[in-house]
Order: structure tokens, then C-alpha cells, then sequence
């Protein structure tokens, strides 16, 4: 069971990998890493692949990047919380094509080195 997460209509294309939760009342949720460049995920709940329970459940998006030694939301981060996301899904059967939409803006941030010495890493 896989899909595309879109911002502003567009897929979420950040650069930097993202993650989905899908939670479903009473059994464990399924997850999934976004794809940094095309916004694509594949849930798993047990097994590699294995997709999520029917139903309409929750949804979480987490997509995060290091600025410095700090990690920064680089979306609204009610995404983050399956409470205050506003987001569903409803799973009926197996697919490949669920569409998770959220609305940006999409922040862009610049990697700052951790040391001013350029010998340390």
C-alpha cells in the first residue's frame, strides 16, 4: 500500500526524507518513509510492505532537516501530530494510489556548519 504526500498541489519534493503515520484506533499504526525528491511513501504496519488496516484513520507527516545542531519543522508542525493534523485517510482495500494533500508554505532553510573550524566535523 503506497501513496504521494502533495503541498499546495504539488508533491512534497523537500529534499530531505519525511515520514507518515498512520494510526488506526486499537491496532498499531503504519509507517512510512517519504521520498526526499518525489513525495512517495509504502506503509508498512508488521512486515516491509505490508500496507494498513481498513478504516479511516489519522495521519501524521514529520519532515525535519538539521539546521546546526537543532531540528527544524520545515512544515506546519500540526502536521506532526495526528490529533492537530486535520489529516485522514480511509483505507478500504489495498492501493497504490492514496493521496495525502497538505498546505505550505514549505520552509527553506540553510545548512550552517556545526563549527566555525573548518577541520572539524
Amino acid at each position: 500500500m503506497s501513496g504521494q504526500v502533495f503541498i499546495d498541489g504539488q508533491p512534497l519534493a523537500a529534499g530531505v526524507p519525511g515520514f507518515i503515520r498512520v494510526v488506526p484506533e486499537g491496532t498499531r499504526p503504519a509507517t512510512g518513509q517519504i521520498d526526499p525528491q518525489t513525495g512517495k511513501f509504502t506503509l508498512t504496519t508488521f512486515e516491509n510492505g505490508d500496507g494498513c488496516v481498513p478504516g479511516t484513520h489519522k495521519v501524521a507527516i514529520i519532515l525535519n532537516a538539521m539546521v546546526g545542531q537543532e531540528s527544524v519543522s520545515l512544515i506546519d508542525e500540526k502536521y506532526a501530530d495526528p490529533e492537530t493534523s486535520g489529516l485522514t485517510v480511509t483505507i478500504d482495500k489495498p492501493t497504490d494510489s492514496l493521496r495525502i494533500d497538505i498546505t505550505g508554505p514549505l520552509k527553506r532553510v540553510q545548512a550552517v556548519p556545526i563549527s566555525d573550524d573548518p577541520n572539524k566535523f
